[in-house]
């Protein structure tokens, strides 16, 4: 039983860790969209080009990137980013309607952030 219990606390000790590091690592996330320009927010998304990662993967990671520009960004830096995307065609075409002024109302309502919470409680990939 002791070996069982060394294993528990253990696990318990690597489990804070690893919310310590998520909880920074949002935290500097948060900061560096903040300080993104526009165009290095394109770059970004860019990564998300549909051509490229599609399927579960591609909205699995894509919907908390969209969830947290929501609410880290003001609403004309995202029309910015939804007019550069909407203007390249249906390929991005999902990308645009994720930068919508719609989704972002949605977004933000949707978003819950208990009041005990440090941070929002965001979709985690």
């Amino acid at each position: 039983m002791s070996t069982d219990r060394a294993a528990l606390d253990e696990l318990w000790r690597i489990r804070n860790a690893a919310a310590m590091t998520l909880a920074l690592s949002e935290e500097q996330m948060r900061r560096a969209v903040g300080e993104a320009s526009v165009e290095e927010l394109v770059a970004l998304i860019e990564t998300f080009a549909p051509g490229r990662s599609s399927g579960p993967e591609w909205t699995r990671t894509f919907e908390p990137l969209m969830e947290r520009l929501w609410a880290w960004r003001d609403d004309e830096t995202l029309a910015a980013l939804a007019r550069v995307f909407g203007a390249r065609g249906l390929p991005w075409a999902g990308v645009a309607r994720a930068l919508s002024p719609e989704q972002g109302v949605a977004s933000r309502a949707t978003r819950r952030q208990p009041a005990w919470a440090r941070l929002p409680a965001f979709t985690v990939v």
